[in-house]
């Protein structure tokens, strides 16, 4: 395979199955972690499995500062954010989230919070409501995040900042007017942020103390700088965002529940026997299999500080090193059946949630490195909505089908249900 050849043509047109292809055409018996290819115009290096993990987030040989194109980043995380920053900056502004995103009782509230909202959902669905479970999910979502994070806005308003988030996602990397209508989404919610931190900061609203909302105001950089108003917006979304995202999962755990019911029963009684849809343990194992199985990011991008060898390649500083995330998670070195979906590997083997090949919302550690702090709020609604589906006689579409090529993706429609009874 020649690494002359640019291959971004190829990355925007095959999607999820591009490094796959790459490396059976390439012959090297070292491809499946390290691969030299040409992208953008430039070489890079296309990295995969634990060690390329490990590489991608080692501070001391990679930066993600300006390694995003800002026709992407920009539009999905806002510029300045946490997404592209490094050292001391990247750690006291990533112990924000850390603080907002990883306190267990504040999570436990959010997820009681989000049981009542699939309440209203399967009472809208046992009525004949066509809600797809990906539609469904947005406003569950999104409304419970937005509350948790201490935005005092009504139900009508709540409903419109979900449902533009969730735009934002679906068209950042599409070309076309997907990609048009998500930077306009972005404008619109950056300013109506914006404007939100300037009300909060002259008194204008009342803001809780202990509100994430709240510690993003009073955000102190390694500088000793607050953030100014439309960077907290920034920041502020960045917080509520990644988990209306995972509406995507959501979608394809309806999926995988109707192809395994020997899981949907396992999980509806593990239900009746605990009591409650939160946190279940096989629920929780059957939600972190949909993150590894079905496909999210399909790759993340850094830069070299400085030239390097890895595996016998040479890395030139300011080169490219492109993570595929699609393919760790499929890594055969790491993974038994990696194609086959089995939640029972997360029950038996619970450490492959904190590896460096688990990585479906980044790698590292979430105190340190750029891994999401907002995975246990993730998995957490995830299961949430598992356990609640496993409740339903919910009949499926015969036809749900998924784009591989599309980024990001789910499946067709949202999947509606053909019908929904308790």
């Amino acid at each position: 395979m020649s690494a002359t050849k640019d291959r971004t043509i190829d990355f925007v047109s095959q999607g999820y199955l591009w490094t796959t292809r790459l490396r059976a055409g390439s012959g090297d018996g070292q491809a499946a972690t390290r691969l030299p290819v040409k992208v953008l115009g430039s070489r890079a290096l296309l990295v995969n499995g634990e060690e390329g993990v490990r590489l991608f987030y080692d501070q001391d040989k990679v930066q993600r500062t300006d390694a995003m194109p800002s026709v992407v980043g920009g539009g999905l995380f806002g510029k300045g954010s946490v997404h592209g920053l490094d050292g001391e900056q990247h750690r006291v502004r990533k112990a924000m989230f850390v603080r907002a995103a990883m306190d267990r009782p504040r999570v436990d509230n959010l997820l009681a919070d989000a049981r009542l909202e699939w309440e209203k959902i399967i009472e809208l669905w046992t009525q004949g409501e066509e809600l797809s479970v990906y539609d469904a999910a947005v406003l569950v979502y999104g409304r419970s995040i937005i509350r948790w994070a201490g935005l005092d806005v009504d139900d009508q308003t709540r409903d419109w900042i979900a449902t533009t988030q969730a735009e934002i996602v679906d068209g950042f990397a599409v070309p076309g007017p997907a990609w048009l209508k998500t930077r306009k989404d972005r404008t619109t919610m950056d300013e109506w942020f914006t404007e939100q931190v300037r009300k909060a900061r002259a008194g204008e609203i009342t803001v809780a103390d202990d509100s994430p909302f709240q510690m993003v105001l009073d955000h102190v950089e390694a500088d000793g700088s607050k953030l100014d108003d439309h960077l907290a917006g920034v920041e502020l979304q960045n917080l509520i965002r990644p988990t209306i995202a995972v509406c995507r999962f959501a979608a394809f755990a309806a999926v995988a529940l109707a192809e395994h019911p020997d899981w949907l029963d396992r999980i509806r009684a593990e239900v009746t026997e605990r009591g409650t849809t939160i946190e279940g343990p096989v629920a929780t194992s059957f939600a972190e299999e949909v993150r590894r199985h079905f496909p999210f990011v399909p790759m993340l991008p850094a830069i070299a500080k400085k030239d390097f060898e890895f595996q016998g390649e040479q890395v030139k500083k300011g080169q490219r090193i492109l993570l595929d995330f699609y393919g760790t998670n499929h890594d055969e070195r790491s993974w038994d059946r990696p194609n086959s979906f089995d939640p029972q590997r997360f029950l038996d083997d619970p450490s492959h949630r904190e590896s460096d090949h688990f990585i479906p919302q980044g790698g590292g550690t979430a105190q340190t490195g750029h891994r999401c702090p907002g995975e246990w709020v993730a998995v957490g609604q995830l299961a949430l909505t598992v356990a609640e589906l496993a409740q339903l006689d919910m009949q499926l579409p015969a036809d749900v089908d998924w784009s591989m090529t599309r980024m990001p993706t789910a499946p067709k429609d949202g999947v509606v249900p053909v019908s929904v009874q308790r």
